[in-house]
């Protein structure tokens, strides 16, 4: 791959990748680059985008790329004003570390460590802790972006309002953001220590119904979320004879609510043992790879539906990159959606009956799996008049040669959005991964 770490380079010659350095270069390179089809990308693993659907192939991607991992510094830390200025390509991890010198920390982070906040502005950005702080986009204050004729601009809360939330949310699709101002929390996230109140069910009516209640009324809890999941029925081969023994699905879900707590040795005991198996499981899940690996990964998942009940604040926030990174291979279907609290209970149950009847009519998916927690956002609120809960669900797709002839068509995907289009629609719900 061709790289060019100075913007002075001819764009002629067609490189596939640029790495600018600040906002002139970014100028530079918009303006260079017109007519040709531009893909902005925040960090080294890709695009920051969240929300992808993995359901059907796509062919490579013949664009120039305009790589922010090199805009990564953060600028400036006002700590009275618990105010932080960042570049684009900052992970929000090295912000959220820098801030913590200062005994301040980012209200949200998101779930893994190479989110940056230029992505993850772009897509509103959403945690565990969104029931108390809303989106990432909410706590942005002010940023500086390039549109996309290559002019340079800058707005905020209070300059420029409306293209300040075209641009927030916009996918990049309204302008490449090159730096931003973030709100900060007093918070010291390695020395608060949390306790996971969870609850478990079999019942999905059940599971729905506590949760809404959760986050209607979440108390002190510094973290919530709820997850889901459901199996296709198991087909075993006779241990004498021919032909499958179908046993039944798998259904369980637990939500967990964390709040404050006293450190004690035991707890520090307890949290640091915790800690070890979570990144040795990870570890081993990673590695794992085929049909033989499936296991692990599925025994990493796993490790989430039953978290710790003692951790501190960071430990929290990086859960699931600790262990269900490396789980998630393979093919899937993904929508996420912000639902209304006073439809709430019906998206939830519409969805999940929706992909449930598509896997028994096509048997397409095999495990149906949601996660969900409390939104509130001032800005969803200020459109719906309400706060919201956030349904996303994630179906992985049966291997083909596991079912020849009933592939995961387009057409049957096609037609799964068409639905849930319909569902938000009509329950006054958003998609996620829909800007505005």
């Amino acid at each position: 791959m061709v790289k060019f770490e100075a913007m002075s380079t001819s764009l002629a010659a067609l490189p596939e990748e640029y790495l600018p350095r600040d906002t002139a270069d970014v100028v530079r390179t918009v303006r260079d680059s017109r007519p040709q089809p531009l893909t902005v990308r925040g960090g080294e693993h890709g695009s920051d985008h969240e929300g992808d659907h993995d359901s059907e192939p796509t062919p490579p991607d013949r664009r120039i790329v305009l790589s922010l991992r090199r805009m990564n510094r953060v600028q400036a830390v006002d700590a009275e004003a618990r105010l932080v200025r960042v570049q684009a390509g900052a992970r929000l991890s090295d912000i959220d570390r820098t801030l913590a010198a200062h005994r301040l920390g980012l209200p949200i982070v998101g779930d893994h460590r190479e989110i940056t906040a230029g992505g993850f502005a772009a897509v509103g950005g959403l945690s565990t802790a969104s029931h108390r702080y809303g989106m990432f986009s909410d706590n942005v204050v002010g940023l500086e972006y390039v549109d996309t004729e290559g002019r340079f601009g800058t707005c905020g809360r209070n300059h420029h309002a409306d293209r300040f939330h075209r641009i927030l949310g916009g996918a990049g699709h309204t302008g490449i953001i090159t730096a931003l101002t973030l709100q900060a929390v007093d918070v010291d996230k390695d020395h608060t220590w949390l306790t996971s109140d969870a609850h478990r069910f079999l019942d999905f009516d059940t599971f729905v119904e506590h949760t809404l209640a959760a986050i209607e009324h979440p108390g002190d809890a510094m973290l919530q979320v709820g997850r889901w999941a459901d199996t296709a029925p198991l087909r075993v081969s006779r241990p004498v004879g021919t032909g499958n023994i179908q046993l039944g699905t798998v259904r369980f879900g637990q939500w967990s609510s964390l709040h404050p707590t006293t450190a004690t040795p035991s707890l520090r005991a307890r949290r640091e043992l915790g800690a070890r198996a979570r990144k040795s499981l990870g570890a081993i899940a990673s590695a794992a790879s085929g049909r033989a690996g499936m296991p692990v990964r599925n025994a990493a998942a796993g490790a989430l539906m039953f978290s710790p009940k003692v951790l501190t604040l960071r430990d929290a926030e990086y859960l699931a990159d600790t262990v269900i990174s490396s789980s998630e291979r393979g093919p899937a279907y993904r929508v996420a959606v912000f639902a209304p609290l006073s439809t709430y209970t019906s998206v939830f149950h519409r969805l999940h009956d929706l992909f449930a009847e598509h896997r028994e009519r096509n048997e397409c998916f095999t495990v149906i799996s949601a996660l969900t927690y409390g939104v509130r956002s001032p800005r969803l609120h200020e459109l719906a008049g309400e706060d919201h809960g956030f349904i996303s669900f994630t179906c992985r797709l049966r291997p083909a040669t596991g079912y020849p002839g009933r592939p995961g068509s387009t057409e049957s995907l096609r037609e799964i959005t068409a639905a849930i289009d319909d569902i938000c629609q009509s329950e006054r719900a958003r998609r996620y991964d829909s800007p505005e």
